[in-house]
């Protein structure tokens, strides 16, 4: 008899839901989650783990399931029968999940987290018929940040990082990318990036940072001059102060929103050469307004994730379904903006992509962080099915940051071997998420064996 060695068992699952690579796992008549013969727990680091296409609907779903759980790590997903009879789990805590649903750990993989001064006029502005670009050209969008973050204080963007963390994790946000952006110069976005870097080490949510001055030009300076200034001398300040800590110094994203009014596809593959050779990770706005190519530059220059993607052609999703790029959408922005089109979720999924969902939280075009929404709006605009839209806000969400990738941990799985990051929620089934849009479905958040949010 195999004996399962715990700490901690998630008992009483009502539904356990989970994305499961066939590569890595599979799942035996008796409903017992195993790693394939090649691919033990301790070989998982060596594997890519990602869905593509129509994959991303292959989600297991067992009643009357437990998640075992040792040091952290997922030891026995399955049946709560056979952990019972199996289990060396003497003293081991027991959570109790009512006979409600349970996922894995929620992952949004694209968020502008960090930034101060609030644009709610613009909000209105929308609501009477603006476009983002008319915003932008009356002195808001992206600019209308800057003057409130430079004058933010280094404590001032800790305190209000770590009340929007706690509320992304009551959501079941337990990992997600934070971009700096909103300073435009070199202090301040060194201020963004250390911020970020000290929330990673604050609070529970796994927190991946990205550098991200090519977020906008600033005003009153010339656009070649701010690009120059970004590969000259901005990633190699950022280089510097990612190479003081551990996790950020071999996983720090740059990204650049290649966009009509914003940067050139020139501008971005200069930037992005620099990046490379400083040894910082890519990631790409995209297609948002128009195509200027970003995403045949993203996969030709190996870019984890392109984003948006509102106007991707169908030979760059072919490009994307043959590359290790994955498209995320973020729907929760064509929703904020008022567009009557939103990425082409459907028509990526039948051509093979991996597609990976966000919240895009920023200040001004998507005022919203919560992932359970974002599930909402992706079956309702994107015409996603829950399963899929499961598989995009986990295994991919993790993908598009560099997670579940060759010699990273693999999160957003429930199977042995992966970080124990679990969801519970007050439903029962993986259909009431998206249905009960509006309404915070989390009961209770475990990061990496430990309850972190919930009684």
């Amino acid at each position: 008899m195999k004996i399962i060695d715990c700490d901690t068992i998630i008992t009483n699952i009502g539904e356990l839901a989970t994305s499961l690579p066939s590569q890595a796992f599979t799942i035996d008549n008796d409903g017992i989650i195993s790693p394939v013969a090649t691919a033990h727990a301790k070989d998982l680091l060596d594997l890519d783990l990602v869905a593509k296409g129509r994959a991303m609907g292959d989600v297991i779903r067992l009643e009357d399931a437990a998640i075992g759980i040792k040091d952290g790590v997922i030891t026995y997903a399955g049946k709560r029968s056979r952990l019972a009879s199996e289990t060396t789990a003497n003293g081991a805590k027991l959570i109790d999940a009512g006979g409600h649903l349970v996922t894995a750990g929620l992952i949004d993989p694209h968020t502008h987290t960090i930034f101060d001064g609030n644009r709610a006029n613009e909000f209105i502005m929308r609501c009477q018929g603006k476009s983002y670009q008319e915003i932008a050209e009356a002195g808001g969008g992206i600019v209308a940040s800057t003057s409130a973050t430079r004058g933010a204080t280094l404590e001032r963007l800790l305190a209000l990082g770590m009340i929007r963390l706690e509320r992304m994790l009551a959501a079941g946000t337990t990992t997600c990318e934070i971009k700096t952006g909103y300073g435009l110069d070199q202090q301040t976005e060194l201020t963004m990036l250390q911020s970020i870097l000290q929330l990673s080490r604050s609070q529970p949510i796994s927190i991946i940072p990205t550098f991200m001055p090519a977020h906008a030009v600033p005003k009153n300076i010339e656009h070649e001059s701010y690009v120059d200034d970004i590969i000259n001398h901005m990633l190699l300040a950022a280089k510097e102060l990612c190479s003081m800590d551990e996790a950020a110094r071999h996983h720090t994203y740059v990204d650049v929103f290649c966009d009509r009014g914003y940067f050139t596809l020139d501008d971005t593959r200069r930037i992005f050469a620099k990046a490379l050779d400083l040894g910082f990770l890519l990631k790409v706005h995209a297609d948002e307004f128009v195509n200027l190519g970003a995403t045949t530059l993203a996969c030709q220059m190996g870019a984890h994730s392109a984003d948006h993607l509102l106007n991707v052609s169908e030979k760059e999703m072919d490009l994307l379904a043959k590359s290790h790029t994955v498209a995320t959408l973020l729907p929760g922005t064509s929703f904020y903006l008022n567009l009557k089109e939103h990425a082409r979720a459907r028509l990526m999924i039948e051509k093979g992509v991996a597609v990976a969902l966000g919240s895009d939280f920023n200040p001004g075009s998507c005022h919203i962080f919560s992932l359970p929404f974002i599930w909402g709006l992706s079956c309702l605009h994107l015409k996603l099915t829950c399963a899929e839209a499961l598989s995009a806000l986990t295994i991919n969400a993790g993908a598009a940051i560099g997670l579940n990738r060759k010699g990273k941990p693999k999160v957003g799985i429930i199977a042995p071997g992966c970080q124990a990051d679990i969801n519970i929620y007050s439903v029962d089934r993986l259909e009431e998420i998206p249905y009960n849009i509006g309404f915070n479905p989390v009961s209770k958040v475990v990061k990496a064996g430990k309850t972190v949010f919930g009684a």
